[in-house]
């Protein structure tokens, strides 16, 4: 748990990218849009219980700082577990296609099992029921889409394989998935090429630290953990391969370079959905819960559940992993909104205050309070062990993988 507590991994595409993303998904898959906010809160939950409370903490003091470290000790059991969903190379472990192939294996067979549980879940009402089946499905997709962020699978050359990058109706292209490559290619181990992830903690003699390789915000401007000083340092030279390579002080290019990753983990959010779905009782559940509409069947629970959206929100401005540091355009203006117009937590007093709780959560530290009127969404995650039943048999208590 100590490991867990002090030592919570790097988040994956930045909060904005990783909600679009589920956007994206949910609609194509026909999820309602209540439905689709629950598992954009999932989502969430991966960086929640680890990094972005964190680095928000450090705009925190007094009562709201105590807080907010009292919620992590609370849930420390979920910050352990949440270790394990971002495919991160904890201690430089993760070697080889063939484990990254199982880790995928493994998740999949874990999210099937736990939405078949919680759809049947004993001693509680299908309200609950639903929120469980849709949190659970939302965290699995962030695991799935930090892959995308967090290794150099879009560094590939793919145009020269079976599967070659796809062009999109919008415009651009993206990498082929995972599996969309493992059906045409042989076993992972064959590849002509071995998948590497980024170092956690980074390792300033390491070439392929976390920093160097992740793709989570537009700009790939990153504090390097492994510098004295920790400087926030363009990254894109490490990032000049591939179909769509980025250009040192290139800002077209960089941009290109980071949604090339983004729109593969669009696609491998919508196709990670469909094989969820190839397990009977996996999509008896998510049928259970696609198309719950809140709004005629428990108005009180939108008011939580919009309460939960904007936690999530001024939690990842706070700590700069909105879309970077200083967001570019609209996303900048709504972070900057939020943390400039900071009021007294104590003005956030009820659940119809959002605007309050959205603005407060900033830098005046009305988190515990908002957490108050979010908990439906919040405290599931400790007493139905959600993120602990996604990492079952990837990793330990240790910290360390046990994936074979």
């Amino acid at each position: 748990m100590l490991f867990a507590f002090f030592c919570s991994p790097a988040s994956g595409f930045d909060t904005y990218w990783h909600q679009e993303a589920v956007r994206h998904a949910a609609e194509a898959a026909g999820f309602s849009e209540d439905a689709r906010k629950i598992m954009q809160i999932g989502n969430f939950s991966p960086d929640f219980f680890g990094p972005v409370s964190e680095l928000a903490s450090q705009n925190l003091q007094g009562q709201a700082l105590q807080s907010l470290n009292q919620f992590g000790a609370d849930n420390a059991v979920s910050r352990q577990a949440a270790v394990f969903l971002h495919f991160d190379n904890l201690f430089d472990e993760l070697q080889g296609n063939a484990k990254f192939d199982s880790m995928f294996t493994q998740l999949l067979k874990n999210t099937q099992t736990a939405l078949a549980g919680y759809r049947k879940q004993a001693g509680t009402d299908d309200r609950t029921r639903k929120v469980l089946v849709l949190i659970t499905l939302g965290a699995s997709l962030h695991a799935v889409q930090d892959f995308y962020s967090h290794s150099d699978w879009v560094h590939q050359d793919f145009s020269k394989t079976k599967t070659p990058p796809v062009p999109l109706p919008t415009g651009g292209t993206r990498a082929p998935t995972w599996f969309e490559f493992r059906a045409k290619a042989d076993k992972p181990d064959q590849w002509p090429f071995q998948v590497k992830t980024g170092i956690y903690p980074p390792v300033g003699t390491a070439a392929n630290t976390h920093t160097h390789m992740n793709h989570d915000n537009s700009r790939l401007l990153y504090r390097e953990l492994e510098s004295p000083g920790q400087p926030l340092v363009a990254q894109a030279k490490y990032h000049a391969a591939g179909n769509v390579p980025a250009r040192e002080g290139d800002d077209a290019s960089i941009l290109a370079h980071q949604q090339y990753a983004y729109n593969t983990a669009v696609a491998a959010s919508s196709e990670w959905i469909s094989k969820v779905e190839d397990n009977a009782d996996a999509k008896a559940a998510i049928e259970f819960a696609r198309t719950w509409n809140l709004k005629t069947s428990d108005p009180k629970l939108v008011k939580e559940l919009d309460a939960g959206l904007a936690t999530l929100m001024a939690l990842s401005c706070a700590a700069g992993k909105w879309d970077g540091e200083d967001p570019p355009g609209d996303r900048g203006v709504l972070c900057r909104t939020v943390l400039d117009k900071g009021i007294s937590a104590s003005s956030a007093t009820s659940a119809d205050n959002l605007e309050s709780i959205i603005i407060g959560l900033g830098t005046r530290a009305a988190f515990p309070w908002a957490l108050k009127y979010t908990g439906k969404f919040w405290e599931v995650h400790k007493q139905y062990g959600i993120l602990q039943a996604l990492s079952q048999g990837i990793g330990s208590a240790s910290g360390h993988y046990s994936v074979k």
